[in-house]
């Protein structure tokens, strides 16, 4: 598939400003975690698809180094229950994949092209370089076939939030404070209001999803 990658250098506004931020957030998921966690262990199985604790451990490393830069005091950082809010958001991620399955949306081996060579942690000078990109990866100890299977999978969630949000509309309410608004200052609320419309749509479509499937969470496992 990546063959023909460095002769394609097109790409939309759009990837460039939503799908390379699912791009960044799959490379640094699956880079570099513990070692010594079992990788088989499923901390739980949404339908047919399993977290595992390696999978798991990964994804809260990540999220606690994010949070450390923001909080100094441990404590604090205590109550703000990461495990809990790491495995929450690994199951909503994996029913949103339920979902985009259960109505035949995928990524095409096209866009997930688009997607790689179109990141700029793998180009030279502006451009595609598969030895930067296969440097990369093993870097961060992947196989091409994990990265690209991990990334097709933001993917996929990027494109199915983004359907369940077009869906969402602002209230009669949102749409006067917006008017009273002008110049920039009206695109900047229009944009903030339609975010978190879009937010509460899919989060609210998750939940609904939720009722609908089986989920089981062996929560032993992180405690």
């Amino acid at each position: 598939m990546l063959k023909i990658m460095q002769g394609n250098r097109f790409f939309t506004m759009f990837i460039l400003s939503v799908i390379t931020v699912m791009i960044t957030v799959a490379f640094v998921f699956w880079g570099i975690g513990p070692k010594d966690r079992s990788s088989v262990a499923v901390v739980a199985q949404i339908e047919g698809k399993k977290i595992t604790l390696d999978e798991f451990w990964r994804a809260y490393d990540n999220e606690y180094k994010r949070i450390k830069e923001q909080y100094t005091d441990p404590e604090e950082i205590k109550k703000l229950k990461l495990e809990d809010r790491v495995l929450g958001y690994l199951v909503d991620r994996s029913v949103i994949l339920v979902a985009a399955q259960r109505a035949d949306i995928s990524i095409s081996e096209q866009e997930l092209q688009d997607a790689i060579i179109n990141t700029p942690y793998f180009q030279k000078d502006g451009v595609f370089d598969q030895e930067v990109y296969q440097r990369a990866l093993k870097l961060n100890r992947l196989s091409p076939q994990i990265y690209e299977d991990s990334l097709k999978s933001d993917l996929t969630i990027a494109k199915m939030s983004r359907l369940i949000g077009e869906t969402a509309e602002l209230t009669p309410e949102e749409l006067k404070i917006i008017e009273s608004f002008t110049g920039g200052n009206r695109e900047q609320l229009t944009e903030i209001f339609r975010s978190n419309k879009n937010n509460q749509a899919v989060k609210a479509y998750v939940e609904g999803i939720k009722r609908s499937i089986t989920i089981k969470i062996n929560r032993e496992l992180i405690s």
